[in-house]
């Protein structure tokens, strides 16, 4: 109601359901069935990011980067626990709440899911669109952004570095350098040849029909000697 009526208390109403979320005890059968997963799946793993993974992101016309929460360095099961808390309370943030209530999304239908990584260590990282947002007719090039701090391309606390790689005759170009003072050096380039690459290969596998021709965005980590891919998405130009 406080939305419908756009009324003050939205602030307020959406600290205090972060504040319950909170502070509100994780059943005992799920903190088991985190536990398990865990084990299961990242025995041996030191380090965590808890992720975000909400029906209300990555839609047609409302993509909510950076609204949501995602924990990096989380290191012991305490703090997942934790972080799954903060997760879930990023759904209600008064930010989060009214940008949805822009985009026509109703809180009702709005649930929050989570996804525990391992986090890998990268010198770089960010997102690859299989198409170029700036030319809709150049289907030669890929679009890159990077950043050296791996989280500031997706939470857009600083400017990437930006380039176009092409997959037909090879080779790229810096676009801009964003924030940073300096381009990457040969070594990191020929990592994103190679991510360009694999990029077009991801789009094909994932393509809905024989054209192949749906771009994807991929969400990526590297360093001189591997790449990490972290999310893949349809893509809209």
């Amino acid at each position: 109601m406080a939305l419908e009526l756009d009324a003050r208390e939205v602030e307020p109403l959406c600290v205090e359901l972060q504040q319950l979320i909170r502070s509100t005890r994780i059943p005992p059968d799920m903190v088991s069935d985190i536990d398990n997963a865990l084990f299961t799946t990242l025995a041996g793993v030191r380090t965590f990011v808890v992720r975000s993974s909400s029906n209300a992101e990555d839609l047609a016309g409302f993509s909510a980067a950076g609204i949501y929460e995602s924990i990096n360095h989380v290191t012991t099961a305490e703090k997942i626990m934790h972080s799954v808390k903060e997760v879930w309370a990023s759904l209600v943030s008064s930010r989060s709440v009214r940008l949805r209530q822009q985009a026509g999304i109703s809180l009702d239908e709005c649930f929050m899911g989570v996804v525990v990584q391992e986090q890998v260590a990268a010198d770089f990282g960010g997102v690859l669109v299989t198409g170029n947002p700036m030319n809709r007719g150049d289907f030669r090039n890929v679009y890159v952004n990077v950043s050296p701090k791996v989280t500031d391309v997706v939470d857009g606390s600083t400017l990437p570095m930006q380039y176009l790689y092409s997959t037909v005759e090879g080779g790229g170009r810096t676009v801009s350098l964003g924030d940073a003072e300096h381009d990457l050096d040969e070594a990191a380039k020929d990592q994103l040849q190679r991510l360009a690459l694999i990029g077009r290969v991801l789009q094909s596998h994932f393509s809905p029909d024989y054209t192949f021709d749906s771009p994807v965005d991929i969400e990526w980590l590297a360093d001189r000697d591997q790449i990490h891919i972290v999310q893949l998405r349809p893509y809209s130009l």
